[in-house]
C-alpha cells in the first residue's frame, strides 16, 4: 500500500526502497513456544515453580493484537534455512538476512542478485552516496567520529565488483565472530564458561555458505591470525569485558542509572514516558502512585496506564466507579474500589514487593485503603513493553476489554499529576544480589 502511494504520486522510479531485517529467527519461545512471550524471558534464581509462562490463549487469537506469542525454536530454525542457529549467534542463522534495494530511475539496468559480503553499517553510507550527499567532517567545531561502514554503490553498479566491506567483527552475549574475505571464525559459547581460543571453529563460507565443515584443525595458521583479529577490533569496539549475561556485568547498570528510580512527576497530555525510564520506577521493588485530581460525577476515562497486552497495570474510572486491572503476562485481574464522588481526591496505587516475584496491589482514596486483587506476579525485564501514559492509554492495550468499549478512553476531568515513587528494591533483585557477590568475592581476593 506504501509503494501503491508512491507510484500515485510518480514517484516510484526515483525513490530508493531499501527491505530487510534485524536478524536471524530466534529460540527465544523455548522448545514449545509461548504465548506469554514476555514471561518465558523471565529466568531467575529462585523464581517460583508455579511461575505461568504460557497463559491459555483461544487459538484463534494467535496472531492477532490480543496474544503477545512466540513460536517454538525449531520454527526459528525452520525460518533461518539453511543457515545454522538463531539470532543471537554469530552463526549465519543469527547474522544473515535478506537485503532488497530498489530504485529504478538510478541504478538502470544493474538488476540482479549479488553475493558480495556487506554489512549494516554499509547502508547509511550507500545511501548518502546514491543521493550525493556527503557526510560531515565535523560537528560543533570539533572532528566528526568516522563512519564505520563503506559505501556498495559499485557492487550495485557492476555484478563483478568486489565486496567493499572486507572484514567485520561481532559478539553477543559472549559468542564472537569475525569475517575476512570468504574466511570466518565463529564461536558459540556456553555462559558462564572461561573464554577459551579453542572455543573458534573455522569456515570457508564462499564454499560451505551453510558452515557445516569446521577447518580450525586443517588451518591453525589462518584461524590464528583471525582470532588475533578479533580481538584487535573488539579492544577498537569498546567490546571488552564481554559479557555472557551469567554473572556481575548483565545485572550491573552505570551508578548514573540510579537517577532515573528517582520519584518523578508526569503531568497530562506528557508523550508517553519511555519503557526503560518507566521499568526503572517499578522492577523488583516496591513502589507507589499517587494521582491528583478534581472528579466531577460524569467525568471518566484512564488515570493512568503501563504496558499492553503482555503485561502492565491501569488505573481508571468507568460508570462512577474506580478501577484498576493488571495483567499479567495476559492473565488479567480486576478490582473495583467503588463510586469516587465528586471532589478533589488523591487516589494511591501501593505495590508491595513480596517473596517469589510477586506484588501486593491496594487502591486508597483520600487515605481510606479500598483493597486490591490477589497478589500478582511482578512485570520483570522486558514487561511493560510500553511506558507510562497520564490521562490516557496509548499503549498495546493493558486490557483489551475496555480498550474494545472505550479505545485509549482520555479521562475527561480535571487531572493535575501523577507522581511515581519508587521504594526499596526487593532483596533478590538480581542487581543487588550481583552487587553483594562481587562485593563478597573482593574481599576474600
Amino acid at each position: 500500500r506504501l509503494l501503491d502511494t508512491v507510484a500515485a504520486l510518480g514517484e516510484l522510479d526515483n525513490t530508493i526502497v531499501v527491505f530487510t531485517s534485524d536478524n536471524g529467527g530466534t529460540m527465544e519461545g523455548g522448545p514449545q513456544g509461548t504465548r506469554s512471550y514476555f514471561s518465558q524471558f523471565v529466568f531467575l534464581s529462585g523464581l517460583p515453580d508455579d511461575w505461568e509462562r504460557d497463559v491459555e490463549r483461544d487459538l484463534d487469537l494467535v496472531g492477532g493484537p490480543q496474544a503477545m506469542v512466540h513460536y517454538p525454536r525449531g520454527w526459528g530454525r525452520a525460518s533461518n534455512t539453511p543457515f545454522r542457529f538463531y539470532k543471537g549467534q554469530t552463526f549465519a542463522g543469527g547474522v544473515r538476512v535478506p537485503f532488497l534495494l530498489s530504485w529504478p530511475a538510478g541504478l538502470g539496468a544493474a538488476t540482479g542478485i549479488r553475493s558480495q559480503y556487506q554489512y549494516v553499517t554499509d547502508v547509511a553510507p550507500t545511501l548518502l552516496d546514491l543521493i550525493g550527499a556527503q557526510t560531515p567532517e565535523r560537528r560543533h567545531g570539533r572532528p566528526a567520529q568516522g563512519r564505520d561502514g563503506h559505501s556498495f554503490v559499485p557492487v550495485l553498479a557492476t555484478p563483478g565488483a568486489p565486496s567493499t566491506h572486507p572484514e567485520q567483527y561481532a559478539e553477543f552475549g559472549g559468542n564472537r565472530g569475525f569475517y575476512r574475505d570468504g574466511w570466518k571464525i565463529v564461536t558459540s559459547h556456553r555462559p558462564g564458561e572461561a573464554y577459551d581460543d579453542a572455543e573458534w571453529e573455522l569456515y570457508d563460507v564462499v564454499s560451505d555458505p551453510t558452515e557445516l565443515h569446521n577447518l580450525a584443525a586443517a588451518e591453525p595458521g589462518r584461524l590464528k591470525e583471525l582470532a588475533a583479529a578479533w580481538e584487535h577490533a573488539a579492544w577498537s569496539n569498546t567490546v571488552f569485558p564481554l559479557d555472557d549475561g551469567s554473572g556481575y556485568l548483565s545485572s550491573v547498570r552505570r551508578p548514573g542509572e540510579d537517577r532515573l528510580a528517582a520519584p518523578v512527576t508526569v503531568l497530562p497530555g506528557t508523550p508517553t514516558l519511555e519503557r526503560y525510564r518507566s521499568s526503572k520506577l517499578i522492577q523488583f521493588r516496591s513502589f507507589a502512585v499517587q494521582i491528583r485530581l478534581a472528579h466531577s460525577d460524569p467525568d471518566e476515562g484512564v488515570l493512568v496506564a503501563h504496558g499492553d497486552q503482555g503485561g502492565g497495570y491501569l488505573v481508571y474510572v468507568e460508570g462512577g466507579d474506580l478501577h484498576l486491572a493488571y495483567n499479567a503476562y495476559g492473565r488479567l485481574s480486576e478490582f473495583t474500589a467503588g463510586p469516587l464522588g465528586s471532589g478533589e481526591h488523591l487516589i494511591r496505587l501501593e505495590a508491595e514487593a513480596l517473596p517469589e516475584f510477586r506484588w501486593n496491589l491496594t487502591l486508597s482514596v483520600d487515605g481510606d485503603a479500598a483493597g486490591g486483587p490477589p497478589p500478582v506476579p511482578m512485570l520483570l525485564f522486558m514487561a511493560p513493553f510500553s511506558g507510562i501514559d497520564v490521562g490516557v492509554s496509548r499503549g498495546g492495550p493493558v486490557h483489551w476489554g475496555l480498550y474494545e468499549r472505550r479505545r485509549s478512553f482520555p479521562y475527561s476531568g480535571a487531572l493535575h499529576s501523577v507522581t511515581y515513587l519508587p521504594g526499596d528494591k526487593a532483596p533478590y533483585d538480581p542487581e543487588l544480589v550481583a552487587r553483594a557477590a562481587h562485593a563478597s568475592a573482593q574481599r576474600h581476593d
